[in-house]
């Protein structure tokens, strides 16, 4: 059985068949998905999508269908996302509106032959089950459910979700992952592989209900600003950027045989609001995860932070290669057996990550000082002689 990856849909014809194209050079995994949303100046934009399209100059449905169309044709998957988790304004005397156009939207995807829809929203989720069953619907990781009760009571109040991402903070909980597998056989289980979101973030909720595309601050105050959600990953992602990859959730490629062990073989790539200046660098790193799952010689020569989206402008991560770096990392079997303790314990009773990450940073410093004392110029040097 093959490693199923779902992942964003390029913007340009182009851009998916170099995409696609990555099938033809590994064996073990393919991408079988690519998945999108609207941008939110598009006549069909509905507002129940997380707006992170930011092609604003293809504002027209048809250039959208045609590239839905162009990836169909390529016996691909194609998941359009309505996974905003915020409320749904019903109080507005527009939400008719708004749900005529999402009628509107589901009419037109459904004459293409789309049959995949990714919801956040229980609500949407119960509305589109009842009245547009000829599309599969996956669950958004955007619930953020962590624990057995949620999945347990989820599962049983929305039967018609075929399949579930669960929080990436759970990523290495195998004990949770596996009960969720053996619990629920009929229910497809995807795993989030690259997103290196900050573990345990306090305002991921609150980041992913107020995801627009457009910046707003109010008398210059941060507090008051649409870029507090990532304030503060920013600040821990920049002062502390190996304790960030490491204490994380991101699943490097190697490790992703442990979770065909517990029967996951779906996962999921992210990327997408990285396309518009960062394109051809997304697909490469794309091309990298599935030849690392491949074979680990593969990649050797390429940094950690490639297989990690949202650290991936971290200067002094650049210079972590995984030939010599991934010895160092927390090993996956750690988790396997300890990995549902991590949301107690970690940082407390439990030191594990963060004694990896300080040994990878000594290593580090260590290598930077060789580096000084090889290409330190004589000029240089004089100057700490003491001439008398």
């Amino acid at each position: 059985m093959i490693y199923q990856f779902s992942a964003p849909m390029p913007y340009t014809p182009e851009d998916i068949n170099r995409m696609l194209d990555i099938n033809n050079h590994v064996e073990k995994s393919k991408i079988t998905s690519l998945y999108a949303c609207l941008p939110s100046n598009c006549e069909l934009f509905t507002g129940f999508e997380q707006p992170r399209n930011f092609a604003f100059e293809h504002n027209n449905w048809e250039y959208w269908k045609k590239l839905i169309e162009h990836t169909l044709s390529h016996n691909s998957d194609f998941i359009y996302l309505l996974n905003s988790p915020r409320p749904l304004d019903i109080e507005n005397p527009n939400f008719k509106q708004q749900l005529e156009k999402l009628e509107k939207l589901l009419a037109e995807l459904k004459i293409l032959g789309v049959k995949k829809l990714r919801v956040a929203l229980p609500q949407l989720q119960t509305w589109i089950g009842e009245n547009y069953n000829y599309f599969d619907i996956l669950a958004s990781t955007s619930m953020e459910y962590k624990t057995i009760w949620e999945y347990q009571n989820f599962i049983h109040f929305h039967e018609e979700v075929k399949q579930i991402v669960p929080s990436s903070d759970v990523n290495k909980n195998f004990k949770l992952l596996s009960i969720l597998r053996e619990k629920y056989p009929d229910k497809e289980i995807e795993i989030m592989v690259n997103e290196a979101c900050l573990q345990g973030c306090p305002h991921r909720a609150f980041h992913e209900t107020t995801n627009i595309d457009k910046h707003f601050r109010f008398n210059d105050n941060v507090c008051f600003s649409t870029d507090y959600g990532t304030s503060f990953c920013m600040n821990i992602k920049n002062r502390y950027p190996i304790q960030s990859l490491i204490i994380g959730s991101n699943v490097f490629p190697w490790e992703i045989e442990e979770y065909k062990k517990i029967g996951i073989t779906k996962f999921k790539l992210v990327g997408r609001d990285a396309f518009n200046n960062n394109i051809g660098y997304c697909i490469d790193n794309f091309a990298l995860y599935l030849r690392g799952v491949e074979n680990i010689k593969n990649i050797e020569e390429y940094p950690l932070i490639r297989f990690t989206h949202h650290l991936y402008n971290t200067p002094v991560l650049g210079n972590l290669k995984v030939k010599e770096y991934q010895k160092y990392l927390p090993k996956i079997k750690h988790f396997t057996k300890y990995g549902h303790l991590c949301a107690s314990r970690c940082g407390v009773e439990c030191r594990y990550c963060y004694k990896c990450a300080e040994k990878i940073e000594k290593v580090f410093k260590n290598k930077q000082k060789e580096m000084r004392k090889k290409t330190m110029s004589m000029c240089v040097m004089s100057e700490n002689i003491n001439l008398k």
